[in-house]
Order: structure tokens, then C-alpha cells, then sequence
């Protein structure tokens, strides 16, 4: 009976830190939280194992919340002390230990290793390499022979190795056995780059002799954890612990709704298990404030001053408005008498509030640079528009622009950049469908002169011949002169009109032919075998255009191929892998290959573009 009691006892005494780790290794805890880039908020959380915690802000789950396991984390780097303290034993059991922890961490992506004695020493490349050629490296790792540690210069090293490899989810796994001596950056350095690199530490602290004060430091600060091995013996162990934090370790970044000065309630759920935690955002918060007291932010007299500004740009904005629309004495005596006068059909003829708004827009245009462009540029494109449609159209272009890019998970930058694409893209539809007009016109004019030569020979006038144009043609010619007789009607003189005609369509063709009329008007000649002449040497023209263009067709393709290709092969590599081309869009040098690749292409297509751009 007193033997059964013992064993009983036994059990439960070994029973019982199995139960406490599982209850660690089972529990939901919040453990780092960083408002630093407010209203971004980052934290980092733990879970039980396979399980995914679900963040809940103030009772609601919250909104495009982005979930990260460390276990997948796409950058890592070792940092390991191989200073003399560590020669021996100590280091061929940290060796061993992190090659095995390298070869359990399958999910993890790119990884590099650091190490540091008296100086610290990146030892793979900047963009990390894979496990096998880390954990070569890391065999053949010696102690060096001059005294000291640079912890915290292996720290920043660490830091911005990882700010090249990744965008995404960072860690660093630090293991020392001392304290920082030598190092040229201090502790408040390394957590201040740290954090704002997002990067997450795990550190070791072996044997009994290292200093866990500044270790429990940088983690307490990125979200990580300080783990103890005690003996060199149990390194192995302590990275097989890593490994486990690592797989049931999160992070969590989202938008809050929370402004600064309140206070919210973060709720992590995980496993039927819950944990809460209490924020408050302007004593959380660093540098959201610090321009701005908390108490003047939400002061009424603050808002008070904010709204009288508001109406004060309002007033002055209808004022501006009022005296742009100020009419003339003239019109201001004569509104009275035909302002208001009734039609026969029952509408007033006053203009409404709509033409008036785009009077004034009109008004307002023609007093900035460049306006005759754009009057020229909606003429050629032959659409029913005005001038005063443009600024609203090319406003509502860039909102709806700007909403579908941010509606789409689009950067603050690339929102902009849509918005100023909107901005321009009435200016390119005008010139799109300009350049269609034109063309059409430039199809359809050797038949005009044809048409008008054999009315010419049955007796009529040119008038009489521009008249069966423009009643018999089709557009865009039947428009163009249409107009040109309704202008002449108007007391326009007839060269003048036909002159307007070519500014507005902008073909050389057609300056050709006005140049010829106005030729044989102070010449004289028969006008029929003007047009007669005219008619064949522009469809001999169009001959030669269209027959250049044929030749230079493969070229055209070519600069065109040459150019769709990179971009072509980009897209497509980055469908296929996205990892693989994430450093070409997230990172400086990406971005400076970008812009070269954009400048030399710009230069080719310049170039190409002369070699087949033929003048005849």
C-alpha cells in the first residue's frame, strides 16, 4: 500500500510540469502590440498549435485584418556569438543545434546568417540564400580570437539584411552567451530599427554568464521571447522551443477605426480559448501627437477655429465666383427687356443653371495658358461636347479612378497615380478620336474632289458643289461642310472658311487642297481640272503613304514586340512567382532597375521610331 502511495506520487510530480507546458504551449495570449505607424496596428499574438486566431476590436472582429505564422515567415536570419568566450565546446554545440533547427523549419523561406565576435559579419549574401547552403556555412564557422561581442551591432547587421530579403514577415534568432561589449550602435539604436524594419526577435541566452537584461529588452519591444540554456548540452533543445514558439506565434496588422486619445479593447480568440487587452491609442501611439496636443486635438475651441476657416475659404470662394459671373452693364440693362421674355412654344429663354455654370467654366479656361489647344484638340475629335464639360468629366475620371484603386487594395501612391491618369484621360480620348476623324476625312476626300470636278463640269458653282457634298456625303466630310457653307451664309468669306475647316481637322491633305484653291483663285483656270488634278495627287499620296507603311510594318512590329516584351515577361513571372519577383517591386534597388529599364526602353523606342518613321 505504501509503495503504491509513492508511485502515485511520482506520477503526479512528473505529470505535473508536462500539464503546466501544456497549458503554456495550449494558452491565447497578446503578447506585443505597436501602434508606431498609427492607424496601422501591429501585434504579435499567441495560439495553440494548428489553430488560427481571429483579432476582434472593441467587440467586432476586425476589418482586412492580415494574419502571419512566423512558422511560414518569409526572411529569417540566424545570428550567432562566435566570439572567444565560445570557442570550444559551446560553439560546436550552437552549430549543431541551429543546422538542426535549420532543417525543421521547412516553411521558412530565404535565410541568412550572421556572426559576431569583436565585429559582426554578415556571412550570405544580402538577399539570403537557401537552408542547405546556410547550414554549409555554418559547419565551417570558427571562434575568433580577438576579445569581444558586438551584440547590438549584430542586431542592426541583422536588421537591415532582413529589410533586403523581405518585405513581409522577419525574424531574427539571436543566440549569445555574453554581454555587448565593442559594439558601435547601443541598445535603444537596435530596437529603434527593429521596430521600424518589423522585425521580430528570439533570442538565446546561453550559458550563465549572458546578460538577459538587454535580450528581454529587444524582444519585450519586437514581440519575441528570451529562452535559457543553461548548458551547453540543452542548445538543441532550446532551438527545438524556438521552433514551437515559432509555430504557434502570429502576427496581426490591420486599420483601426479608433481615433487618437481613445481607448479600445483588442480580443484574440484562438481554439475556444479568448484574451484581452486594453489600449490607450494616444499614450500607445509615438509620434501620431506629437505635433498637436491630445487635449488641444480635441478641444471645442479647436473645432470651432477649423469650422470658421472652412467658411471663411467658403465665402471667399463665392466671392471669387460671384465676380467672375458678374455680367456687363450692358447685359445687366438689357436682362429686364429680353432676359425673361417668354417663347412662343411656353419655355423661357433665360439660360439655365447648368448652361451658366458651364459659361463660367468656359470663361475661366480661356483666361489660362494653353486653352486654344484645347478648344483645337475637342473640335478634331468631332464630339458633342464643350469646353466646359472638360474639367468635370476629367474630375469625375480621377474620383472614380481613386475609388476603384483603393477599393482594390492599391498604395496610396499607385491611388494617385490613377487619379492623375483620370486627370488626363478625356485629354487622351480627344486626341484618340481626333486622330480617327482625320483619318476618316483623309479616306473620304479624293471622292469629295471627285465629286465636286464632276459638278463643276455640269454647269454649277463651287458653292452648288460643296452643297452636294455636303447634303450627299457622309461624315465626317458632310459635316465639315456643311459648316463651311453655313459659315460663308454667315458672312464669313468662302477661303476663310475653308481654311477653319483645315485647323480643324489638322490633315495635311486638305492644307494641300486649300493651298491649291487659293492659288487658282488670284491665278485663275478651269476649277474643274483643278479638282481633277487635286483628287489624283492626293490618291496617289495615300498610295505612297499606304504603300511606305507596308514596308516599314515589320519595323513598326518589332519596336512594338521589343517593347510589350519586358513588360509581357514581368507580368507573366509575376503570376508564376511571386516571391521570386516581390525584391524588383519592394525594395530601392527594385525600384532603381525599374526606372532604368523604363529609361532605356523610352531611348530604344525614340530611336526606333526615327528609323521607320519615313517622310514622303
Amino acid at each position: 500500500m505504501r509503495r503504491a502511495f509513492l508511485a502515485s506520487l511520482a506520477a503526479l510530480a512528473l505529470a505535473l510540469p508536462v500539464s503546466a507546458a501544456a497549458a503554456v504551449a495550449g494558452s491565447v495570449e497578446i503578447r506585443h502590440v505597436d501602434l508606431a505607424k498609427y492607424p496601422l496596428v501591429r501585434m504579435t499574438a499567441v495560439a495553440p498549435k494548428d489553430t488560427r486566431p481571429v483579432l476582434f476590436e472593441g467587440g467586432e472582429r476586425a476589418s482586412f485584418a492580415k494574419t502571419r505564422e512566423l512558422g511560414s515567415a518569409e526572411a529569417m536570419v540566424l545570428a550567432v556569438d562566435n566570439s572567444e568566450s565560445m570557442q570550444g565546446r559551446p560553439l560546436r554545440e550552437a552549430k549543431r543545434a541551429a543546422t538542426e533547427f535549420l532543417t525543421h523549419e521547412q516553411r521558412v523561406g530565404t535565410v541568412g546568417l550572421v556572426a559576431f565576435g569583436h565585429e559582426a559579419l554578415a556571412l550570405t549574401r544580402v538577399t539570403g540564400e537557401a537552408k542547405p547552403e546556410v547550414a554549409h556555412t555554418l559547419t565551417a564557422l570558427a571562434p575568433d580570437a580577438q576579445p569581444g561581442t558586438s551584440l547590438y551591432d549584430a542586431v542592426e547587421l541583422s536588421v537591415f539584411r532582413l529589410k533586403r530579403m523581405s518585405s513581409r514577415t522577419r525574424i531574427l534568432v539571436l543566440l549569445t552567451d555574453g554581454r555587448d561589449r565593442g559594439s558601435r550602435s547601443s541598445l535603444s539604436e537596435a530596437i529603434s530599427h527593429a521596430q521600424q524594419a518589423n522585425v521580430i526577435i528570439f533570442a538565446i541566452a546561453a550559458g550563465s554568464r549572458a546578460d538577459r537584461e538587454p535580450l528581454k529588452a529587444l524582444t519585450a519591444a519586437t514581440g519575441g521571447r528570451v529562452f535559457k540554456a543553461t548548458d551547453p548540452s540543452s542548445l538543441g533543445a532550446t532551438y527545438k522551443a524556438v521552433g514551437r514558439e515559432l509555430a504557434r506565434t502570429w502576427q496581426i496588422s490591420y486599420l483601426t477605426t479608433a481615433r487618437p486619445g481613445d481607448r479600445i479593447t483588442l480580443t484574440l480568440r484562438a481554439g475556444g480559448q479568448a484574451s484581452s487587452r486594453q489600449l490607450d491609442i494616444a499614450e500607445r501611439s509615438r509620434g501620431i501627437n506629437a505635433s498637436l496636443p491630445s487635449s488641444v486635438a480635441h478641444s471645442p475651441i479647436t473645432a470651432g477655429v477649423v469650422v470658421l476657416l472652412a467658411a471663411l475659404l467658403l465665402a471667399a470662394a463665392g466671392v471669387s465666383a460671384n465676380q467672375r459671373r458678374r455680367t456687363s452693364q450692358i447685359s445687366r440693362l438689357l436682362e429686364s427687356h429680353v432676359g425673361s421674355r417668354e417663347r412662343t412654344d411656353g419655355t423661357s429663354t433665360k439660360p439655365k443653371r447648368f448652361e451658366e455654370l458651364l459659361d463660367w467654366t468656359e470663361r475661366s479656361l480661356q483666361e489660362l495658358p494653353g486653352s486654344e489647344r484645347l478648344f483645337t484638340a475637342i473640335e478634331r475629335s468631332g464630339l458633342k461636347l464643350r469646353v466646359g464639360h472638360v474639367p468635370y468629366l476629367a474630375g469625375f475620371a480621377a474620383f472614380f479612378l481613386g475609388i476603384v484603386g483603393t477599393i482594390m487594395g492599391a498604395g496610396p501612391l499607385i491611388a494617385l497615380g490613377l487619379m492623375l491618369a483620370g486627370l488626363l484621360l478625356p485629354f487622351l480620348v480627344f486626341r484618340i478620336a481626333g486622330s480617327r476623324r482625320r483619318k476618316a476625312f483623309d479616306k473620304q476626300l479624293p471622292d469629295v474632289l471627285a465629286t465636286v470636278a464632276s459638278t463643276l463640269r455640269a454647269g454649277h458653282g463651287l458653292r452648288m458643289s460643296l452643297r452636294a457634298v455636303a447634303d450627299d456625303g457622309s461624315p465626317p466630310a458632310s459635316e465639315e461642310f456643311t459648316r463651311v457653307l453655313g459659315e460663308e451664309r454667315l458672312g464669313r468669306p468662302l477661303d476663310q472658311a475653308i481654311s477653319g475647316m483645315c485647323e480643324r481637322i489638322g490633315s495635311p491633305d486638305l492644307d494641300y487642297v486649300a493651298t491649291a484653291i487659293n492659288v487658282q483663285s488670284q491665278a485663275g483656270g478651269s476649277l474643274a481640272t483643278l479638282f481633277d488634278t487635286l483628287s489624283e495627287t492626293v490618291r496617289e499620296r495615300q498610295r505612297h503613304a499606304r504603300k511606305v507603311r507596308a514596308l516599314t510594318s515589320m519595323g513598326r512590329m518589332s519596336a512594338t514586340i521589343l517593347i510589350c516584351l519586358p513588360i509581357g515577361l514581368a507580368a507573366i513571372m509575376t503570376l508564376i512567382s511571386p516571391a521570386y519577383m516581390e525584391p524588383l517591386f519592394t525594395k530601392s534597388t527594385g525600384h532603381v532597375l525599374i526606372g532604368l529599364c523604363l529609361g532605356s526602353m523610352a531611348v530604344g523606342a525614340l530611336f526606333l521610331k526615327k528609323i521607320v518613321n519615313v517622310r514622303y
